[in-house]
């Protein structure tokens, strides 16, 4: 189990067990964490804090859950709807990881959500005493807790199975644990039955005689004393052991964040900050195409040999790239082929211009792109590199860049290191999370952004009329959806998937009681005129299929994934899902370019809308190349598979027309 957090926090008086009430205070909960557990607790199942009840205003560790089993299908979409982004563990048994970053007071809240009771360092050794354990938990104010007696043997059995050994740091745990244990409960039963009749006993006389030194004899005794074989336990811990080979990865593939800036802004500082702070599963790529290297001696010598230096690097930086984002990683790229494009490079010849559009070719665009902004005598004083004046010129040549390319971000670097690692981090989450973003590197809890491409950067916060006409744009901009629809006039709303708060924010915008429809909920059974999906599973799109009123409509907005859990995978498997389900006037369009820049809503049944959509692309890098293979799909009639990002929208028949 996981290792319990430090104990300090306040908590409210309360009447205890007996009626009496007790000294305790309310606790102070972490926002993102309290919004957490208010949905664990609108569903209407089983729930429990495991440990750590007295750290939860600003978790220094795991915050440890225990669930009913028949949670564990909608938990992904539950939380992911709070802000949350789970990490896939394989080898950790039960546990399902989830992290959420506050841009607040730059901290992450990490949960370890567990359906099943297990011990060991590789959970080999399984328990049957979830189920029980849900049903004897009490309140405590907002909280649901083991009993008592519960929570004192659970910590006993962390200490001597997970960990064994009682470390001097959880001395006093161990010994209040053994004062609210007893050898006559039912966990001590269980703890006799598995390994030998008095083991339960001898446990609570030796933490409660402070022998701390016999805890590894005694534990290393109680796990080969394991009844019910022991094969299994070793096979459940190979088995384990075996997959955390693999690591830990995000769901579906992981972004891509560069950094660019001249010499001396701090972009290694940074992409190492993050390295070593975010708490996700992380690859650092360094893609710098001249950097020195042991052959470089050797390789001036020959003729083309820097260049095919530079091609071999772009080649594996590229291969990698896409192979680490396709293990779930969040790859953070160390230079990347953009700076090809400033003004003054390309001069050397017509092989210079042959590597750089090998390097274009092979290195995927970045998801995000941090240009940092720091003016020349800065950089100069920083390094003491080339001077001032030349400096200032890159400066002002990254910034005119980063206006043109897509996904950046301009940070104002002359902050502190840790200021611009903390809002770098605010950005990379929100990238992370997939939210429907407000602008380049806004932060969406405090209203204030790191500045966009070819705004002036600055450091204090707040929101202008300006931003905040950006985000009312935007806001509307996530509707146009509707002018899908044969009325504008939506009369009620439900949205389901995994929805973002900008976008929940935009459909409150034409119906105030908009409210989520998702399998499990406890309001399960009203109806909405209109139900929107965003990137659902299956059990999502079956609760949203009987959320519609007869005569409504549903929308369904996908990206084309082969790692979904389930559901259909393309544009073309949603449309036949709302077909089977007894939708009629099925209509499926493609979101040129993307569900988040839509410029065009083009029908997927138009093929002269396709072509004239495609002959927008001439003018845009590699456009040709991709509004060719575009072509050549619509042409074999698999466009409805191609298309990377759109919406499918059905209506429900009214009762009187036949199915």
């Amino acid at each position: 189990m996981p290792t319990p957090p430090k104990a300090g926090g306040p908590v409210r008086p309360e009447p205890d067990a007996a009626g009496a009430v007790g000294l305790q205070q309310a606790p102070v909960i972490e926002r993102n964490l309290r919004a957490a557990l208010h949905a664990l607790e609108a569903t209407g199942q089983s729930w429990l804090l495991l440990r750590g009840q007295d750290d939860l205003a600003r978790p220094t560790g795991d915050v440890d859950i225990l669930v009913a089993s028949d949670l564990l299908p909608i938990l992904d979409d539950l939380l992911q709807a709070e802000g949350f982004r789970r990490v896939l563990a394989p080898g950790h048994g039960s546990h399902w990881f989830y992290f959420c970053y506050s841009a607040t007071d730059g901290s992450w809240v990490k949960l370890d959500i567990v359906s099943e009771i297990a011990f060991g360092p590789y959970q080999q050794w399984r328990t049957s005493l979830a189920p029980q354990c849900l049903g004897r938990r009490v309140r405590r104010g907002p909280l649901w807790l083991p009993a008592p007696a519960d929570q004192g043997w659970l910590q006993l059995l962390h200490l001597f199975l997970d960990k064994g050994q009682i470390a001097p740091a959880r001395v006093d745990a161990a010994r209040k644990a053994a004062e609210a244990a007893s050898a006559y409960d039912f966990i001590a039963c269980f703890v006799d039955h598995r390994m030998g009749q008095g083991t339960a006993a001898e446990i609570l006389a030796l933490v409660r005689a402070g022998n701390f030194n016999q805890v590894p004899a005694t534990a290393a005794s109680m796990a080969s004393r394991w009844a019910g074989g022991t094969a299994a336990p070793r096979l459940t811990a190979a088995r384990h052991k075996g997959l955390r080979l693999f690591g830990a990865r995000l769901q579906g593939s992981g972004p891509v964040v560069a950094v660019m800036a001249p010499d001396g802004a701090g972009k290694t500082t940074l992409l190492r900050g993050l390295q070593a702070t975010v708490p996700l599963p992380i690859k650092y790529l360094y893609m710098g195409m001249w950097g020195a290297g042991p052959w470089d001696a050797w390789l001036v010598k020959v003729p083309g040999g820097r260049s095919a230096k530079k091609v071999y690097r772009m080649l594996r930086g590229g291969l990698l790239e896409r192979l680490y984002s396709l293990m779930g990683r969040l790859v953070l790229m160390d230079r990347v082929p953009y700076d090809a494009l400033l003004p003054g490079t390309g001069a050397g010849g017509i092989l210079e211009k042959m590597t750089n559009t090998v390097a274009f070719t092979v290195v995927q665009p970045p998801d995000l792109l941090l240009v940092l902004d720091v003016p020349g005598h800065v950089m100069f004083s920083r390094k003491g590199e080339h001077s001032p004046e030349i400096l200032e010129g890159w400066r002002q040549a990254y910034r005119k860049l980063a206006g043109q390319l897509p996904g950046s971000t301009l940070i104002d670097a002359t902050q502190g290191a840790e200021t611009v690692l903390r809002q770098a981090t605010g950005i990379v989450w929100n990238q992370v999370s997939q939210t429907a973003e407000t602008g380049p590197g806004v932060d969406r809890e405090s209203g204030s952004g790191a500045g966009s491409p070819g705004q002036e950067p600055s450091g204090t916060q707040g929101t202008g009329s300006g931003a905040i006409g950006a985000l009312t744009s935007h806001l509307w901009r996530r509707l146009d959806w509707r002018f899908l629809l044969p009325d504008l006039q939506v009369s009620s709303v439900g949205y389901g998937g995994t929805t973002s708060p900008e976008l929940k924010s935009a459909l409150h915008l034409i119906d105030p009681a908009a409210a989520a429809v998702a399998p499990g909920r406890a309001d399960q059974g009203s109806t909405y005129g209109v139900v929107l999906l965003s990137n659902p599973d299956l059990m999502d799109f079956k609760a949203a299929a009987d959320a519609v009123k007869p005569g409504g409509w549903m929308c369904v907005e996908v990206r084309r994934s082969l790692f979904r859990r389930s559901g259909p995978r393309t544009l073309k498997g949603w449309k036949h899902a709302l077909i089977r389900s007894g939708y009629q006037d099925v209509s499926a369009y493609w979101n040129a370019p993307s569900l988040d820049r839509t410029a065009r809503i083009v029908p997927v049944d138009s093929a002269a809308a396709i072509r004239n959509t495609l002959s927008l692309h001439k003018d845009v890098r590699f456009g040709a190349a991709k509004a060719l293979a575009a072509r050549l799909a619509l042409m074999l009639h698999l466009f409805d598979l191609a298309i990377p990002e759109g919406t499918v929208t059905g209506r429900r028949p009214s009762a009187e027309e036949p199915q």
